[in-house]
């Protein structure tokens, strides 16, 4: 149980993370309105937080060959 109040809270600080983020990118891209440019922000964020949790993922696979697969 204790893990999952530690992933619950690295989530949570994720999210937080992602929120200043996009409120950060909408002042940055002066050129648009601030909706649009927070939009664009979180859209940036989500793009880094699949791509690291999917190299996250990827690393954690084991190599290992099942028994039942063929050997080639």
């Amino acid at each position: 149980m204790k893990k999952v109040w530690i992933y619950f809270a690295a989530g949570c600080a994720v999210a937080i993370a992602g929120l200043f983020f996009s409120v950060n990118c909408g002042d940055f891209l002066n050129g648009m309105d601030h909706a649009s440019g927070c939009v664009l922000g979180m859209g940036m964020y989500l793009c880094v937080v699949v791509v690291t949790c999917t190299g996250i993922i990827v690393s954690k696979v084991s190599s290992k060959q099942d028994k039942d697969t063929p050997k080639e």
